[in-house]
């Protein structure tokens, strides 16, 4: 199951089994979706059932019985905007539903898209280059990576990957983020000159199965909760 990237910052896939896998924990997790058109926007409501071939909606108001095709956009738990196109089959007032076709591919927001937070002091990166560990301060992070600050005289190349990448990160100021989170592989993409000789290095994690990218979901959200607390 995957993703591809498509223009506008979006990924898309077209993957049966990943479009069920989607189709049923939007109807699971009961969230909400809205029907967009040209010149009309439908109030939220919630998918139903996933029918082999079709889709039940509960019948949102406002709601235009003359709609023939919408776009259904919603937002998961991680809130990452989520889309894909339907034909409206039937409009039924009395049974209070909306039924469309199932979708042939769904969109979403790229993971780069994840919002990047900056870490407190504290939070640090160890990892392997040319078979040497390194270590490195955090100085911001998102689901698909980071920036570090690496110690004087320690230099990367762009271009190159890193690997055995543990992040002990912190929520707030000796305040640990639970377990470690490990990465296997990341690339550095890019490279800034600091003061005293520091170099600053974007790096892009390289996770292959978006359940490993979980942990780092989580802790930017609660990092964000943590900066909303105190006022950041």
């Amino acid at each position: 199951m995957s993703w591809e990237s498509y223009e506008g910052g979006y990924e898309r896939t077209r993957d049966k089994n990943l479009i069920r896998v989607l189709l049923e924990d939007l109807k699971e997790n009961a969230f909400w979706v809205q029907f967009v058109a040209p010149n009309f926007r439908s109030g939220p409501t919630i998918l139903l059932e996933v029918e082999k071939s079709r889709l039940l909606f509960d019948l949102p108001r406002p709601w235009d019985p003359l709609l023939e095709q919408a776009r259904v956009v919603y937002r998961d738990k991680n809130h990452i905007m989520h889309s894909f196109r339907v034909r409206i089959i039937e409009t039924d007032t009395e049974e209070k539903l909306v039924i469309t076709s199932y979708p042939r591919e769904i969109y979403r927001l790229e993971r780069r898209a994840y919002y990047r937070i900056s870490v407190p002091e504290g939070s640090k990166a160890i990892f392997k280059y040319r078979d040497q560990e390194y270590v490195a301060d955090i100085i911001d992070i998102s689901g698909s990576g980071m920036a570090i600050l690496t110690k004087k005289g320690d230099t990367l190349n762009v271009g190159d990957e890193i690997q055995d990448i543990t992040l002990n990160l912190m929520v707030s100021t000796g305040k640990p983020f639970g377990e470690p989170v490990r990465i296997a592989r990341a690339r550095i993409v890019r490279e800034q000159p600091r003061n005293r000789g520091r170099k600053l290095y974007g790096i892009h994690f390289l996770i292959e199965k978006e359940k490993d990218r979980e942990a780092l979901i989580k802790y930017t959200l609660k990092r964000e909760l943590e900066m909303r607390k105190v006022g950041c």
